[in-house]
């Protein structure tokens, strides 16, 4: 049994850094989840990426070589979802936790200020001494915060919807050492776009295309439907960004689980998706070079 695949919209996860703090896009569906990208270190090849899937968890195990004649000291940076500034049912990322060759890595905290996707204007706002709360109450009330001066009238558009996105950042060094394997493994609780059960037909019109759900599944959610409508969660997450390093990823594995046997899973994916128990759905291939990102959508059944 497969899952569906075609062509999805690019989203930012976590990235790897040579330089400072780059573009990580907002979208207006959904959150963005995270996973490893190295930016212009093509000394650096990804031996093997095991990636689990959930509504409630993600753990990817990594294995990265440094194959150059040189140790590398690379700094490394994961980006939460950008904060929502208007009413929306979704989660920020939880608990996460990243460890490095089977130990803990601490990591350090920083919010990220982006002006228009891709100019940092995290030290402009931090010495106006605004928060994300007080961006959030500017918006709703237009009021500016007491004791503060105003933030520059082109960092937004019309009806104060700002320009800028914010993210809070997971900050670590990484140490690779020359031809020696480093496993990475962090895990958290995703960023999950949900909300109260929806009538087949809205769910259709906003999923259908994004995350390919086909005749025969919009046919069974149909039947699904009741008085209360029907379950839902979009989950999406970056998986393109692996075409930046040192050549394909030598060995892949993708494992989707869902809640219940009952419960349906579509999603964009061109290779197909075995399963492999009630619950879960898996991808194993060597020398994988991902095409697309993944946009998940998880249907409950309503009892």
């Amino acid at each position: 049994m497969s899952i569906n695949k075609i062509f999805i919209s690019v989203i930012i996860g976590l990235t790897l850094l040579s330089s400072p703090f780059v573009t990580a896009n907002d979208t207006s569906f959904g959150d963005d989840n995270g996973t490893i990208t190295f930016k212009h270190q093509s000394d650096i090849s990804m031996d093997k990426e095991s990636l689990f899937i959930s509504e409630n968890n993600i753990l990817v195990d990594y294995v990265f070589t440094n194959t150059s004649q040189h140790d590398l000291d690379i700094p490394i940076a994961f980006p939460m979802p950008p904060i929502f500034f208007v009413d929306s049912d979704h989660n920020e990322i939880e608990n996460f936790k990243l460890l490095v060759n089977g130990k803990l890595q601490e990591t350090e905290h920083k919010l990220v200020v982006l002006l228009d996707d891709k100019v940092d204007i995290s030290d402009k706002m931090a010495k106006l001494g605004w928060a994300a709360d007080d961006v959030v109450n500017f918006i709703q009330s237009g009021d500016i915060p007491r004791g503060k001066k105003p933030l520059p009238a082109k960092w937004f558009y019309k009806g104060n919807q700002p320009r800028f996105t914010m993210s809070n950042y997971f900050i670590w060094q990484q140490h690779f050492p020359a031809g020696t394997p480093v496993s990475i493994r962090h895990s958290y609780k995703p960023s999950v776009t949900t909300g109260v059960p929806l009538p087949a037909s809205h769910i259709i019109e906003n999923f259908a295309k994004e995350t390919c759900l086909d005749k025969n599944s919009q046919s069974t959610i149909k039947k699904q439907n009741t008085d209360f409508g029907i379950g839902w969660a979009n989950l999406r997450y970056i998986l393109v960004t692996a075409n930046n390093w040192q050549g394909a990823i030598k060995d892949f594995n993708l494992i989707v689980k869902k809640q219940s046997p009952s419960d349906l899973i579509s999603l964009c994916f061109d290779n197909d998706l075995k399963k492999t128990d009630p619950l879960t759905f898996e991808f194993h291939q060597e020398n994988f070079k991902p095409q697309q990102d993944l946009n998940l959508l998880f249907i409950h059944k309503q009892e």
